[in-house]
């Protein structure tokens, strides 16, 4: 009797304690959409982002994000956008911890603080 509690009890453990896996993100659509109405070269700037994330490069997705954190005046949709890439890159670090390196934490900091709209400086 006690080995059919033990077992019941691991199993309800179990049951709880395990979670369905978050849903990738995809972070390209809403990056496309929020920035359509933007200059060419910033257009040009996140196919190559959206190229990146979907290469699962995300390091050179950082990268390329570079010269759109720069833009002045971000939309709060652009700021979503970037939360979403951000987050799509947070993924697949947590998903593959030898992807980090202190360029690509400092790179997705820079995006953090875009995101929330703030300057370092």
């Amino acid at each position: 009797m006690k080995f059919v509690v033990t077992v019941v009890l691991v199993a309800l453990g179990c049951c709880v304690g395990c979670k369905k896996a978050d849903a990738p993100v995809d972070a390209t659509q809403p990056l496309t959409e929020s920035f359509k109405t933007a200059e060419p070269a910033v257009q040009t700037t996140i196919q190559t982002v959206n190229s990146r994330l979907n290469e699962g490069n995300y390091l050179a997705a950082a990268r390329a994000m570079e010269p759109v954190l720069a833009q002045p005046n971000l939309t709060e949709s652009q700021k979503q956008a970037i939360a979403l890439a951000l987050s799509q890159m947070n993924q697949a670090l947590a998903a593959n911890p030898s992807l980090d390196s202190q360029e690509f934490y400092d790179a997705r900091a820079r995006m953090f603080q875009a995101m929330r709209g703030k300057s370092r400086f």
